[in-house]
């Protein structure tokens, strides 16, 4: 593995698991959801990043090899980005199921002030 790869991929093992750590830290609940959702659009440009330099390794016959630690440590944050990344869906879809029910109490509210507006 050539020393330019090596040095992306230490940087994305570095950034995946101060994501995961993070994002894990206080449980779904009091995740501060847009700060993990910015901090996952430079994940996901990592990981781009890091997918365009294996392509160019492949390319120019240089073996990124899977025994070696920054391969394997990064395997390992992506199998636990895939975890928080589930967890983060089903809290995401949890909280908007909450919002739906919150508005139709709102508009259940509004709907009785009026009818109570007109009566009076």
């Amino acid at each position: 593995m050539n020393n330019k790869l090596r040095d992306i991929i230490r940087i994305a093992n570095r950034e995946f698991h101060d994501f995961i750590a993070e994002a894990s830290q206080n449980g779904p609940k009091g995740t501060d959801l847009g700060r993990i959702a910015r901090r996952l659009g430079k994940v996901a440009l990592r990981l781009k990043q890091v997918d365009r330099y294996l392509a160019e390794s492949a390319e120019s016959g240089t073996k990124a090899l899977e025994s070696e630690p920054e391969i394997l440590t990064y395997a390992e944050n992506l199998k636990a980005l895939r975890g928080v990344l589930e967890t983060l869906q089903s809290t995401l879809l949890a909280q908007k199921s909450e919002s739906g029910n919150i508005r139709t109490n709102l508009q259940a509210a509004s709907a009785w002030a009026t009818s109570l507006r007109q009566t009076s």
